[in-house]
C-alpha cells in the first residue's frame, strides 16, 4: 500500500467525530435561547412596572436564621416580598394609618368621669382681709333625677381660708340607677352662725375643682353666690348649683 494511502487512513481514524461537536454546538445554541428568553421577560416585567413607586404597608421583612445557609433561600425569599406586598389600594392603606392616628389622639376622660364618685375640692383663691376666711358648719347634696331623689350628707367644719387650706365635700352617687336622668343637684352648705362669713366680706372667691382629676368645676363667690343671694349667719343655708357636674359623675 502507497505510504500517503497510510497516513491518510491513519489521519482518518484519529479525527474526531461530528457528532460531538454538533451536541456542543445545540447546548450553546440552548443557552443562548434560555438567556435571550430571560432577558425578554425581564424587559416584559419592567414594562408593567407602575410609574410612581408606593411604599408597602410592611417595610420591613427578616428571614429564618437557618435560611441564609440552606437551599430554601429562594422560597423564603419569596415569601417575604409576598407577605409584604399588599392588594389595598393607597387609599385603603391611608385610610388604615388615619383610623390608627385617630385613636391614638382620642381625648382621655375625666378620670372620674361616670363613676358616680361626686368629689369636690373648695379653695379660697381671694381673700380681702385677714380675717375673710368662709366657714361652714355641714353641707348636704340633693340630686333630683327621673327615678326620684339622692341626698348625701356631710356634718363638721368645712373652713376654706387662703392661708388656712382648702375643703372638700364627697358623696357616692353609685346608687342612682344607671338609668336614670339627672335633673338638678345642688350642694345645700350651711355657714357656722358666728364666724361664717366676715360682715365685711363681699370679695372673696373660692374655685371648685374635682378632686380625682383635679379639673375646674365652677367659682364661687361673696358677691354673687353668698352675699349678693342674701345669705349670712342668720340665714345659713348656700345652695350651690351643681347639675352638670353631677350629670358628668353620673355619666349622662
Amino acid at each position: 500500500m502507497p505510504l500517503n494511502e497510510t497516513q491518510s487512513s491513519n489521519t482518518d481514524k484519529n479525527a474526531p467525530s461530528p457528532q460531538p461537536i454538533n451536541q456542543e454546538k445545540n447546548i450553546s445554541r440552548r443557552t443562548v435561547l434560555r438567556k435571550l428568553a430571560v432577558g425578554s421577560a425581564a424587559l416584559a416585567g419592567c414594562s408593567v412596572l407602575p410609574n410612581k413607586w408606593t411604599t408597602p404597608i410592611i417595610e420591613f421583612g427578616s428571614l429564618p436564621a437557618h435560611a441564609t445557609t440552606s437551599g430554601e433561600l429562594k422560597e423564603v425569599l419569596e415569601s417575604v416580598i409576598a407577605d409584604n406586598t399588599s392588594e389595598a389600594t393607597p387609599q385603603q392603606a391611608e385610610g388604615k394609618k388615619v383610623v390608627a392616628a385617630t385613636a391614638e389622639a382620642a381625648p382621655q376622660a375625666t378620670s372620674a368621669a361616670g363613676t358616680g364618685t361626686f368629689s369636690l375640692v373648695f379653695q379660697q383663691t381671694v381673700m380681702p382681709c385677714a380675717s375673710c376666711g368662709i366657714w361652714f358648719n355641714s353641707a348636704r347634696l340633693v340630686v333630683k333625677h327621673s327615678s326620684g331623689t339622692f341626698t348625701s350628707s356631710q356634718s363638721g367644719s368645712l373652713l376654706i381660708k387662703k392661708t388656712r387650706g382648702s375643703g372638700s365635700f364627697y358623696a357616692d352617687m353609685s346608687s342612682i340607677p344607671a338609668s336614670a336622668t339627672i335633673h338638678k343637684a345642688t350642694l345645700i352648705m350651711s355657714l357656722n352662725t358666728h364666724e361664717g362669713i366676715a360682715n365685711s366680706d363681699n370679695q372673696s372667691v373660692i374655685k371648685v375643682y374635682d378632686k380625682p382629676s383635679g379639673n375646674y368645676v365652677r367659682t364661687i363667690t361673696a358677691a354673687h353666690d353668698i352675699k349678693g343671694r342674701g345669705y349670712s349667719k342668720s340665714n345659713p343655708n348656700v345652695p350651690i348649683d351643681f347639675t352638670n357636674y353631677a350629670k358628668q359623675m353620673h355619666g349622662k
